[in-house]
C-alpha cells in the first residue's frame, strides 16, 4: 500500500527527470513570470475597435480621402474603462516609429508591455501623447490608468 509520502517522492522524481530530458526554455520561464507578475484583475479592458490592417468588417476604419500612398500606415484605435488609445504606425526600412494618445488616461506615462515579457515606460506629453522612433514590432499592449485612477490594459496586437 502507497502512502502519501510515497507519491511525494514519485512525483519529484518524475519532475526531475522531466526537466533533464525536456527542460523549459529560459524565455518562456522569463514569460510566465512576467504574465503572472503583471496579471491585474481589476483592470478594465480596452478592446481593439478599429484597425486598418483588418478585413473584418467591424474592425475597418472608413476611407477618407486616403491615397495609395498612406496604405502602408496602419491606424489602430482602443476603447474601454473611459480611455481611448489611438495609434498610428509608420513603417521604416528595418524598423516602426509609433505615434499615439491616450485620451482619458491618467497624464504622465504608460507601460508598454510586449509579447517576450518586456516592460517599457513611456512619458506622455501634456495631451496625452507618445512617440516610438527605431521600434522593432511585434506583440505589444498598453497598460495605463484612467484619469479616474482605474487601471486599463489594451488588448494585444501584433504591430
Amino acid at each position: 500500500m502507497s502512502t502519501d509520502r510515497d507519491d511525494d517522492v514519485l512525483l519529484e522524481r518524475l519532475s526531475q527527470v522531466a526537466a533533464q530530458a525536456d527542460p523549459l526554455p529560459d524565455d518562456i520561464a522569463v514569460a510566465a513570470r512576467e504574465a503572472i507578475r503583471m496579471h491585474d484583475v481589476d483592470a478594465e479592458l480596452a478592446e481593439l475597435i478599429a484597425d486598418s490592417a483588418s478585413t473584418a468588417p467591424d474592425l475597418e476604419y472608413e476611407t477618407v480621402r486616403a491615397t495609395a500612398s498612406s496604405t502602408a500606415d496602419r491606424l489602430l484605435s482602443f476603447e474601454g474603462g473611459g480611455v481611448r488609445v489611438e495609434l498610428e504606425v509608420l513603417p521604416g526600412d528595418d524598423s516602426l516609429t509609433v505615434i499615439g494618445q491616450l485620451v482619458g488616461a491618467s497624464p504622465g506615462s504608460c507601460d508598454l508591455e510586449y509579447g517576450d515579457g518586456h516592460r517599457e515606460t513611456v512619458h506622455l506629453d501634456e495631451l496625452g501623447r507618445f512617440l516610438l522612433d527605431r521600434w522593432r514590432g511585434g506583440p505589444v499592449r498598453i497598460r495605463c490608468r484612467s484619469a479616474s485612477g482605474q487601471p486599463i490594459i489594451t488588448s494585444w496586437v501584433s504591430l
